[in-house]
């Protein structure tokens, strides 16, 4: 039986995969109607398997889920979306070569002439739901011109627009200046004062206490409790997490760094939209040292590192390695200078999901005098 206290009842979920892995143990997760409630977990704790069962992307092996009282079959996104749920996920799903207001119809165009597409009406729905909302785009502006906070809001408007009641945010901080973090704070505490629900998926303890009523941990699985926001400390939530005492302050040695392993000169870089992504961007990486690149997401990031590791090419500049050219040469090679990369992307660019772990650890080692990659696995 449903409770009628909660807009949002999974009674004893688990979830396991055909290879055996159980990402979710008997896991019961309840949401009041009009809170904020944290999902919050390490990677790998079965929040993001949780949430896409909530969302229609995958099905339980066992339990049951309710809506607003009602038991569902949550078999898809379009059934999820029926029962005025919308996932606002961490990586943006949106067409970066539409327009915001194309991005905000797509799959339900307003027709005109009842054959193409009202674009003048899907400007009108966006520019309705922006002032409803209070969050405020730029109905004519190309996804791929506008600023990662304002891409986040459209996320927002695409759901709500598509009659959400129950918002998923995963990880809705972790493109965001903090500037911006505090603007979307201010729109969903407004959108939780007009009746709307949100389940807030975050690793960063300092943005949960601040905006969240309840949180619920999760671990290896398995659901480690419901806990009041405001009754819990930073460090009790650390620990539930993880399975022991965190340290949240890093305590290091003053670094000593020698000589310049890595520079790099005069990078320039525009991208097949015309956008300078690198402007004669220059450093030093000296041995003994971590240098930190702080910047929001599409400010050049991911350009820089394609540079480096022969993903890309850059328009003009150059970067060494203790004296040797790194652009344009073969991974092996950037390999043999002993440079490595663990790329943002872990799951597309980082592993091959269905090899063994025997083989991707092996993938980037086999090589023969004739080739550059030989297979060596028998």
């Amino acid at each position: 039986m449903a409770d009628n206290e909660y807009v949002v009842q999974m009674k004893g979920i688990t979830k396991v995969y055909p290879n055996g892995i159980a990402a979710n143990q008997g896991v019961d997760f309840n949401v009041k109607r009009g809170e904020i409630h944290a999902l919050m977990g390490e990677n790998g704790a079965g929040k993001s398997t949780l949430m896409k069962m909530l969302f229609g992307l995958e099905q339980p092996t066992e339990g049951e889920i309710y809506v607003n009282g009602e038991k569902v079959s949550l078999t898809s996104p379009t059934v999820a979306i029926s029962k005025e749920i919308g996932m606002v996920h961490q990586h943006f799903m949106l067409v970066p070569n539409l327009t915001v207001a194309e991005n905000m119809v797509l799959g339900m165009e307003p027709k005109h002439k009842g054959m193409f597409m009202d674009y003048k009406k899907a400007v009108e729905i966006t520019e309705e739901y922006a002032k409803k909302y209070n969050l405020h785009v730029d109905p004519n502006a190309k996804v791929r011109d506008i600023p990662v906070g304002m891409k986040q809001k459209v996320e927002i408007l695409k759901a709500l627009v598509r009659g959400a009641k129950i918002l998923i945010l995963d990880e809705p901080t972790a493109v965001l200046t903090t500037q911006e973090t505090e603007e979307l704070f201010k729109e969903l505490v407004h959108l939780k004062e007009q009746g709307y629900t949100m389940i807030f998926i975050s690793h960063k303890l300092h943005e949960i206490k601040q905006i969240t009523d309840r949180l619920t941990i999760m671990r290896s699985g398995k659901s480690m409790g419901v806990y009041q926001t405001a009754d819990i400390s930073k460090e009790e939530i650390s620990r539930l997490m993880v399975g022991r005492d965190v340290i949240l302050t890093v305590e290091k040695d003053q670094a000593q760094p020698t000589d310049v392993v890595l520079r790099v000169r005069d990078l320039e870089y525009t991208n097949e939209w015309n956008k300078k992504m690198l402007n004669k961007l220059s450093f030093d990486v000296r041995k003994g040292e971590i240098l930190g690149i702080a910047g929001v997401e599409g400010n050049g990031q991911r350009e820089l590192v394609d540079m480096l590791f022969n993903l890309n090419i850059p328009d003009s500049g150059s970067a060494t390695v203790n004296g040797h050219s790194v652009i344009g040469q073969p991974q092996r090679k950037i390999r043999d200078l002993g440079v490595s990369l663990i790329p943002e992307d872990r799951m597309t660019f980082g592993m091959a999901g269905t090899a063994t772990i025997e083989e991707n650890l092996m993938s980037d080692r086999c090589a023969d005098k004739n080739t550059i990659m030989a297979p060596c696995l028998t």
